[in-house]
């Protein structure tokens, strides 16, 4: 009983918390893009092949980082576009456009991981701690909660945050919602309150212990209900959260312990809804 007493606290405080960010709005996160898409930049540059005219220094994404890169060392034949892990990132990374000859390698906050990051196999060719630090591991300095030149948010998330650019046309899930972006990710559609709690009790990681949370998805959830499902959703979930230690993530069960609750919650209407 001591455990899950804690463990109520923890949640409550949690959703204390949630309930602030959504009446208040919420910071817009950052979500890396998918893999780089070419635009602007040398002719031919992106397509995969280094030909005659590329070379490590002018197409790295192509014919792959030059000997050296990721030395610690900026010398003459480096630039921010060549190699950013020494370099630093050019001025224009981190604006949230893949363009003006960004690529993967340049840019990946922008521009996203180059295919093949992510593997599980850190390839000397295209991939270091900086470009990649999924298959090749956190570079020195990142988790010491400063974000520090060359860290970004692609290479080190701990001390930069997640990659996101609200006002980029680009809707970058899960930080990125209707709620905290509706330029990118467009409009809400207000919900009634068993689709609040039902999205609400997805935020809860029951593998841990206590059970994790995330604060943000569930003001996302709470902020898109009507007040009279926030309310019937009130009821609904604090009765959840005396259960969830023994029903877990099983949702059958604690709709079976919360029976009375759940339907209060299924049959609230949101006027706008009708």
């Amino acid at each position: 009983m001591h455990g899950l007493g804690k463990t109520l606290r923890f949640v409550f405080a949690a959703l204390f918390v949630a309930f602030v960010i959504a009446a208040c709005g919420g910071k817009s996160g950052l979500d890396v893009p998918d893999t780089y898409l070419p635009d602007g930049g040398i002719a031919g540059c992106g397509d995969g092949l280094c030909d005659a005219s590329e070379t490590c220094a002018t197409c790295s994404v192509d014919c792959g980082l030059c000997a050296g890169c990721g030395n610690g060392s900026c010398n003459a034949s480096e630039t921010c576009a060549s190699c950013p892990a020494d370099c630093g990132v050019c001025a224009t990374c981190g604006d949230g456009f893949c363009k003006d000859g960004k690529t993967c390698l340049s840019c990946a906050p922008d521009c996203g991981k180059c295919a093949g990051c992510g593997d599980h196999t850190c390839d000397a060719k295209t991939e270091n701690c900086f470009s990649c630090p999924e298959d090749c591991g956190k570079c020195a300095g990142c988790g010491d909660g400063k974000c520090t030149s060359p860290e970004t948010c692609a290479s080190c998330a701990p001390d930069c945050g997640v990659c996101a650019v609200c006002g980029n046309a680009k809707c970058e899930a899960p930080y990125e919602t209707c709620t905290n972006c509706h330029q990118d990710c467009g409009d809400c559609t207000t919900i009634g309150c068993f689709t609040m709690l039902t999205c609400s009790v997805s935020c809860i990681d029951m593998s841990t212990k206590p059970p994790h949370v995330r604060i943000s998805c569930v003001g996302d959830c709470v902020s898109r209900g009507c007040p009279s499902a926030q309310f019937f959703f009130d009821q609904a979930f604090n009765c959840f959260l005396q259960h969830i230690q023994e029903c877990g993530a099983d949702f059958g069960c604690l709709q079976s312990k919360c029976s009375g609750e759940v339907g209060a919650c299924f049959g609230s209407v949101c006027p706008q809804m009708n």
